[in-house]
C-alpha cells in the first residue's frame, strides 16, 4: 500500500502483487526512518517483501523499521511499563491480556472527512465499482444489482434521510446497500448525519445518511480500475490496452510444450490503483465506528 513513487497513484497490493497497475513499474519506497530507498520486491530471493500486520507498511531490508505510525511501538511501551512493575506476575498477565483484547476488540475504523470508513474507501467501493462494470459477476443480473440499487438511493428526494435497516433486501444484513452508500457518499450523492433515538429505553446515537448533490469527492478516481496483465513476471511492458489479447514483449514466447512460439494470453485484473486517492496517512480515527449504522 502507500503512493507509487513513478506516477504518484495511491495502491494496494494484494497477495504477490508488486506493481503500480496505472504505470507499470515495481514499488519502491523511502524508508522514514533510515532513509534509504527499497523495492517492494526482494531481488536476491524474486518474492515480495514482508509487511508489518499492523500498520500494512513494509519492512525496510536496511533497518527493520516499517510505518511511521505503526501502533505497535505503542503497544511495546505499555508492555514494558506494565513488565516493570512491582506488581504480581498474575497482575501483569491480566493487565497484558487487558491490552490484547482492547487491540483486538475496540479497533476504532478510519475514516475520510466525509466519513467514508477506510476498509471502504480502499477496498470494498472498488470491488463493488468493477463489478458494475461487469468485472468477476456471475451473470448479467449480479452485474446490474449495484446500479439498480445505487439508482434506488439517487431517486431518493433531497434532504431525505436514509438508513440501511429500512433499505436493505428482507433476509438479509444489509451489507449490499452498506456499499451503495459508502458509495453515494463518494459521489456526493448523500451525507452521512448522526441522530439519537430511544432503542429498547436507552438513548443511542444513530448513523443515517441525507441524500444531498454536493458533487464527487476530488479523491475519487475510478479511470482504469480494470487492467490487462501479462502472467510473466519479467515481462518488460508496462500497461496494455484492453483490446490486446496476447502479450509481444519477446521475453514472453513460450519456450516448450504445447503453446511453443505462442505469445503468452493476458489475463484481466482489477488494478493496484485506488478508486480513492487520499492517502491513508490522511484518513483520521473517529466516532463512527462506535456508532450503531441503522
Amino acid at each position: 500500500m502507500g503512493t507509487c513513487w513513478n506516477c504518484r497513484k495511491e495502491v494496494t497490493l494484494t497477495k504477490e502483487e508488486v506493481k503500480c497497475d496505472n504505470c507499470g513499474e515495481i514499488l519502491t519506497y523511502r524508508c522514514h526512518w533510515c532513509k534509504e530507498w527499497f523495492s517492494v520486491l526482494d531481488e536476491l530471493t524474486n518474492e515480495k517483501r514482508k509487511e508489518c500486520q499492523a500498520c500494512g507498511y513494509f519492512y525496510c531490508p536496511n533497518c527493520n523499521v516499517c510505518g511511521s505510525e505503526c501502533p505497535t511501538k505503542e503497544w511495546k511501551d505499555v508492555i514494558k511499563e506494565i513488565l516493570g512493575e512491582e506488581i504480581p506476575l498474575e497482575e501483569k498477565s491480566q493487565k497484558i491480556l487487558t491490552l490484547i483484547e482492547d487491540i483486538k476488540l475496540n479497533k476504532e475504523q478510519k475514516s475520510c472527512i466525509r466519513r467514508v470508513p477506510i476498509s471502504y474507501a480502499k477496498g470494498r467501493i472498488k470491488s463493488c465499482y468493477v463489478k458494475m462494470q461487469g468485472f468477476r459477476v456471475k451473470d448479467e443480473e449480479d452485474m446490474k444489482k449495484f446500479e439498480e440499487r445505487l439508482n434506488q438511493v439517487l431517486s431518493v428526494d433531497l434532504g431525505e434521510l436514509l438508513s440501511v435497516t429500512k433499505s436493505r433486501e428482507k433476509g438479509s444484513y444489509g451489507q449490499e446497500f452498506r456499499d451503495v452508500f459508502n458509495f453515494a457518499t463518494c459521489l456526493g450523492k448523500l451525507k452521512k448525519v448522526k441522530k439519537n433515538k430511544i432503542i429498547d429505553g436507552e438513548k443511542q446515537e444513530l448513523i443515517l445518511y441525507k441524500r444531498t448533490e454536493d458533487g464527487d469527492c476530488p479523491y475519487l478516481d475510478t479511470k482504469d480500475l480494470i487492467v490487462k496483465v501479462c502472467s510473466n513476471s519479467k515481462c518488460q511492458i508496462k500497461k496494455f490496452p484492453l483490446s490486446e489479447t496476447n502479450c509481444c514483449d519477446p521475453r514472453c514466447i513460450y519456450k516448450k510444450g504445447k503453446k511453443k512460439g505462442e505469445f503468452r494470453k493476458l489475463k484481466l485484473k482489477i488494478s493496484t490503483k485506488d478508486i480513492c486517492q487520499l492517502n491513508r496517512n490522511h484518513f483520521q480515527r473517529g466516532e463512527d465506528a462506535r456508532v450503531q449504522s441503522r
